[in-house]
This record gives C-alpha cells, sequence and structure tokens, in this order.
C-alpha cells in the first residue's frame, strides 16, 4: 500500500515515533546478539540511552522535528571502532530484516533507502584516516 506521506520530508509521520523506538528496540537487540556486529557494540554502557537516543537520530533523519539536543558525530563514533565494509554490510542486512518485520513493505522500503545513504556514508568515511593536526587525510 502507497502511504500518501512518502515524501522523504513526511517519512516520520507514515512511521510514527512509536514504531520507529520499536524498530530500533529490536534492532539493537539483534545486534547484540550478532555474530560480527555484538563485538563493536561492546562499547555501548547504556543500551536505553543509546536506543533512545537512535530512535530520535532517525526520527529527525525521517523528516521530524527535534525533541532532543542530541547532536550525532558519525566519523567520531564509527572511525574508533574500526567500521569498515564488511560490517557495514551486516548491519544493513539486519537493520533490512528488522524493518521488514515490523513495517509495511513500502515503509520498510522508504527507510532503508535512508539506511543505505547512511552505510555510504559510513564507507566513505572508513576509506579516510585520521591526518596531521586532527583533520581527515585519504590513505594513500
Amino acid at each position: 500500500m502507497k502511504h500518501p506521506a512518502m515524501r522523504q520530508r513526511d517519512t516520520h509521520a507514515a512511521i510514527g515515533l512509536e514504531s520507529i523506538h520499536s524498530v530500533v528496540d529490536d534492532f539493537y537487540n539483534r545486534i547484540q546478539r550478532h555474530p560480527t556486529l555484538a563485538e563493536p557494540f561492546e562499547r555501548v554502557q547504556d543500551w536505553p540511552e543509546h536506543k533512545a537516543r537512535l530512535s530520535h537520530f532517525w526520527w529527525i533523519s525521517l523528516g521530524g522535528e527535534r525533541y532532543r539536543d542530541d547532536r550525532y558525530r558519525v566519523a567520531a563514533t564509527h572511525l574508533p571502532i574500526g567500521i569498515n565494509d564488511a560490517l557495514v554490510d551486516d548491519w544493513l542486512v539486519l537493520f533490512h530484516a528488522t524493518l521488514e518485520d515490523h513495517l509495511e513493505p513500502d515503509l520498510a522500503a522508504h527507510w532503508y533507502r535512508r539506511a543505505e545513504h547512511m552505510g555510504r556514508s559510513i564507507r566513505m568515511l572508513a576509506e579516510w584516516k585520521p591526518g596531521a593536526h586532527g583533520g581527515l587525510s585519504r590513505p594513500a
């Protein structure tokens, strides 16, 4: 079924905050049991806060209004855990499966396209390495 509010800026309304919370909660529960993703996420100390923060991230990424004062630093978060293409692939496969378990196909597909964009961004960050003066430089 095609939802009327399927423009990118309206995806949050079609999915709803409660469903976003459910997807994020289930996804990170699955991550904690995943054979390759559990280890990089062992550094999370407060899972309820992590899930709340990521629910907010997805809410605003899908077009919702900010309701927390969080700021998201993708490079600072992902580079220290040694993110690589294989981990991004595993993350996307697991996220896609979670979306399909919780949402109608068109909503899952719409959200997944946004996740793929995030995956591409993280892959590009992983290709770069810390350089002099705290900047990033492309590997030789």
